[in-house]
């Protein structure tokens, strides 16, 4: 047994380096810019929100998303927000893997504590600014509302082809919004001195803006995971996290 458990170790740490060092590859692939800054969103986040807790789950994923956002500077200094750029795509991947694992109760903590770190700032509350909080409203309904949550664990467990894009657009979208922008947002305004009135313009103004471009960013993701959770399967290559959930969960447990 101790045999196993030590293959099974050895094949995720392999996997943990592996998704990593392609996540920083396609790091130095520019999807859209954060306007107003020197700070690039790229095809490196469109992998991570869709796919690194699909094939990781939430202990393995964060362990990636921490490795990723330390090193990231290094290979893409656009991609950097600080010494604190590791927050964002370690808090993304933890929340989507809590959620796919039916954590909500953890992953709903993390959205409080992110929401209320936010408007704990008055910047959150000036103008315009409000109108930024509203991708808390779906990311909310996709942990809280009990079908919703239902419907994205069992269509990713069973790979479900026709169910599966809008399963894993939803999981992006509470990766994308709920993990990493929030906590990029938080930084921003707490740590970096992004929220004040010159920097204005960049948030409220450009909301639109970043909707529609995080939302391309989780159809991308979902279209892309699809196709690569779908080729692993019939591969008949059993090593993913999607694989472990399959075999531990029950149908009680998906409510």
């Amino acid at each position: 047994m101790a045999i196993i458990k030590i293959k099974i170790t050895s094949v995720y740490v392999a996997l943990i380096a592996v998704w990593a060092a392609l996540l920083l590859a396609c790091s130095l692939i520019p999807a859209y810019p954060v306007l107003g800054t020197g700070a690039t969103i790229t095809f490196s986040n469109i992998l991570h929100s869709s796919l690194t807790a699909p094939l990781l789950g939430p202990v393995f994923g964060t362990v990636a998303g921490f490795i990723v956002g330390v090193l990231i500077p290094y290979v893409n200094p656009a991609s950097s927000i600080g010494l604190l750029t590791f927050l964002s795509p370690t808090i993304a991947a933890l929340l989507s893997g809590l959620v796919l694992f039916n954590r909500w109760k953890a992953a709903t903590l993390i959205l409080v504590l992110e929401v209320a770190i936010w408007m704990a700032n008055p910047f959150a509350w000036y103008q315009l600014m409000p109108i930024v909080m509203w991708g808390f409203i779906p990311v909310s309904i996709f942990i809280l509302v009990p079908p919703v949550r239902k419907f994205i664990i069992n269509s990713i467990v069973k790979l479900d082809p026709k169910r599966l894009p809008i399963a894993l657009f939803c999981l992006a979208f509470i990766a994308r919004i709920g993990g990493d922008v929030a906590t990029g947002n938080n930084v921003s305004v707490w740590v970096l001195g992004w929220g004040t009135q010159s920097m204005y313009p960049y948030w409220a103004p450009m909301t639109v803006y970043y909707a529609v471009a995080d939302s391309l960013n989780c159809v991308v993701g979902a279209i892309i995971g699809s196709a690569v959770l779908t080729a692993i399967a019939r591969s008949g290559i059993h090593v993913t996290a999607v694989d472990s959930l399959r075999a531990k969960l029950t149908p009680k447990e998906v409510k």
